[in-house]
This record gives C-alpha cells, structure tokens and sequence, in this order.
C-alpha cells in the first residue's frame, strides 16, 4: 500500500495555492519588519498604500509561518522518499546565516538566538527519530493536540519566561507538537490512502463546519495586528481557541486539496499549473533562505524610498521575482553541470 501511494502521487495543486499564498503574506511581514520594525504601518497613505494590505496579512495569515510548518511537515511524513540530506543542509545554512544576521556575536555561540531555523532543525531531528508505528503515532497526536491547547500563562511558568523578558517565539513547548501532529497524519495518510487523493465524504462536511463554527464563535478577539517587535508575542500568545481556529481552517483546504475532483478542476487551470511550477512552491526552503540575502535593500534604500515612497509598496513583490528568478538560475545551473559531469 505505502508503495502504491509513492507510484501514484501527483501534484497537489491546492497545497501549492495555499504554500504561495502564505509565502507571499510572509515576506509582506518580513519586508515591512526589516525596513522599519514597528508594530503599526504608518506609511501616510497619500503617499503609500503599502497599509492596504494589513488587513490581509494579519486576520489571516496571522499563523502563516505555522500553517507553512504544517503544510511541509505534512508533506514530509507523506512521502515515503524525502530529500533529507538536502534540506537538513539548508535548514543548517538557515541557522548559521540568521545567527550572522542577528547575534550580538556571531562566533560566540553562547550569544546565539533561538529562532525559527533552530526550531526547525530540531523539530526535524525529532520526528525522523521517532518511531513511525502508526499506534505510537496516533498517541503523539493526541499528545501534540493537547500540548498546543495549553494557554501561554500555563507554559510560560515551566520555561521560566518572566514578564520582563521580549518573548521571541518559536519555543519547542507548545510548538514542536505542530510538526509532530502533521508529520504524523503525514504518515497515516499515506498507510491508509493507497492513492494520494481520497474524496471528501459526505458525513466530513458537517464535521468541519461545526469544528470550524465552533472555534469562530468561542474564540476571544485577536485584537489589532502588530507588524514589528509585537508580531511574536501576538502570535504565540494568542488564546489556543484562536490558534485552533485558524489551524482548524487551514487543515480543512488541506483536505479539500486532497479530494481528487478538486485537485483536478485545479489541473486545468493554467494559471494554477503555473503557480505550481514556480520554485518557491518546488523548491521552497532554498527560496525561503534566499530572501535574507534581499530583505537588506529595505533599510540600505531608506533615502531612495524618502523619494520615491511609491516605489516601497513593490519591494516584497520584486522580492519574490528576484528570488524567484536566482533559484531558477542556481537549480537549472546545477541540473546542466549534472548532464555534462561536473558534478
């Protein structure tokens, strides 16, 4: 059966509209956090409408780089052969270069920050160390929804993180339960799904609805949305009701996206073809890190954008072409150098 489920996989095109819509709402927050850093966009909106798009990012994709984690950890878990060596190298370039980036000393490792590639490194150890027994598994899963239901002024005692103190995010108690829980349907799925898609079931819809209902209306308000220094302690403080709510809508377009008469309509699509052949979407831990080496212009081009303010609101979006653009170069230029034996 798991053999079967590797010879038929297809392109699933639903979770490549949901990877780039969340990558674009990410790098929108990133552009903005390193050209200013401020929680409120005050950009006059005479002279910039680079605010317009707050309303997006923020009740939406609020969890983006959560709903990414899920998203790849599922993937992970689903494909029985993974790149492994090869994404376990970039997460560990991810590391060192965001050290470089952010430490008070990068060659004293005692000064070094705990972020989002460091928790992805040891998430990643930690789930391919872990048994795939599908009975272990189901009981991480429980686990994993429990520990993430846990509210921030339960966990923050036992980590010992005073009030004083910037909350930075990204700890591995709640969040390492994300990756396993995924990692783990990632897994189930592909034990009991033969054929990569499976219809959604009648009786799954009023499931849903009532999951997703429900969280909406017991969900307390988030509040206004903080695009600096205030962004993490919004996200990863937040209610776990809101958590839910939003990880609980995600995971329902996740399955959607599986049912094969969605991924088909999809297929036909030319625009969705071509959103899919991007290589943010095939290739997206080596974009991801790209983007570091040009979120810099935002603050080296503060006069150019005094003049020309318009010109600031297209940052993020030239930042997505020219990453787009230099991973087509890099990756194209690797497959040639295969073809003609340099390497």
């Amino acid at each position: 059966m798991q053999a079967s489920s590797v010879q038929l996989i297809k392109r699933i095109y639903g979770f490549d509209l949901l990877r780039i819509a969340t990558v674009l709402a990410i790098l929108y927050f990133h552009v903005w956090q390193f050209s200013f850093f401020e929680d409120v966009i005050t950009l006059p909106p005479e002279i910039s409408g680079y605010h317009n798009l707050t309303d997006w990012v923020g009740p939406v994709f609020k969890y983006g780089g959560l709903f990414i984690v899920a998203l790849s950890f599922f993937l992970i878990g689903f494909k029985a052969k993974s790149h492994h060596i090869s994404r376990f190298f970039i997460l560990i370039i991810g590391v060192i270069g965001l050290q470089i980036l952010s430490a008070e000393d990068p060659a004293d490792p005692s000064t070094w920050n705990w972020d989002v590639y460091s928790y992805l490194v040891f998430s990643y150890i930690f789930v391919m160390l872990v048994t795939k027994n599908l009975y272990v598994r189901l009981s991480l899963m429980i686990a994993s929804i429990a520990v993430l239901s846990i509210p921030y002024e339960v966990y923050a005692p036992l980590l010992k993180i005073p009030d004083s103190v910037q909350f930075t995010g990204w700890n591995i108690l709640p969040w390492l339960g994300l990756p396993v829980l995924f990692h783990s349907l990632g897994l189930l799925w592909r034990e009991k799904v033969p054929g990569t898609f499976l219809k959604l079931q009648i009786y799954e819809w009023p499931i849903w609805i009532a999951l997703i209902a429900t969280f909406y209306f017991l969900s307390p308000d988030a509040g206004a949305f903080p695009a600096g220094p205030g962004f993490e302690a919004f996200v990863f403080k937040q209610k776990p009701l809101l958590f839910w709510l939003h990880m609980s809508a995600f995971t329902f377009l996740m399955r959607l996206s599986l049912d094969p008469r969605v991924n088909q309509l999809l297929s036909q699509a030319k625009p969705v073809e071509w959103v899919s052949s991007l290589r943010w979407n095939q290739r997206l831990g080596f974009c991801y890190l790209l983007q570091f080496v040009f979120l810099p212009l935002g603050p080296m081009m503060m006069s150019f954008w005094g003049e020309h303010p318009r010109a600031f609101d297209w940052l993020w979006l030239f930042i997505f072409i020219a990453v787009e653009l230099v991973a087509r170069v890099v990756l194209n230029s690797k497959v040639l150098f295969k073809r003609i034996g340099l390497m």
